[in-house]
């Protein structure tokens, strides 16, 4: 499946599928380590600052777009859980670091 290949300071992300054995180390632009997030994660626009102080924020919360989990459902035959959906701005993303975070 892969995973995506972020730098936050330059507002870059990219694909990579050759698993996690294969390390990039840092950009070749600014010399910043790249961060590795799950393959759902869905970068924002190069030039939408907003949205990437929003990864920024939640990045040195330590959340890294892994399945945060909402609530689980129980039927008859089996069970399966609701997943949060990450917040798309800066006061969400507080709110949300506020309720997930584990200490």
């Amino acid at each position: 499946m892969g995973y995506k290949i972020v730098c936050l300071k330059c507002r870059k992300a990219f694909s990579n599928n050759l698993g996690h054995n294969h390390n990039f180390g840092s950009c070749q632009e600014c010399g910043s380590d790249y961060i590795y997030y799950n393959h759902k994660f869905r970068p924002p626009k190069r030039d939408n600052l907003k949205a990437w102080k929003v990864v920024s924020f939640l990045h040195q919360h330590g959340f890294t777009f892994q399945h945060v989990e909402k609530e689980y459902i129980k039927t008859r035959q089996y069970g399966y859980w609701l997943y949060e959906k990450y917040p798309t701005n800066l006061r969400d993303a507080k709110s949300f670091v506020a309720k997930h975070k584990k200490s």
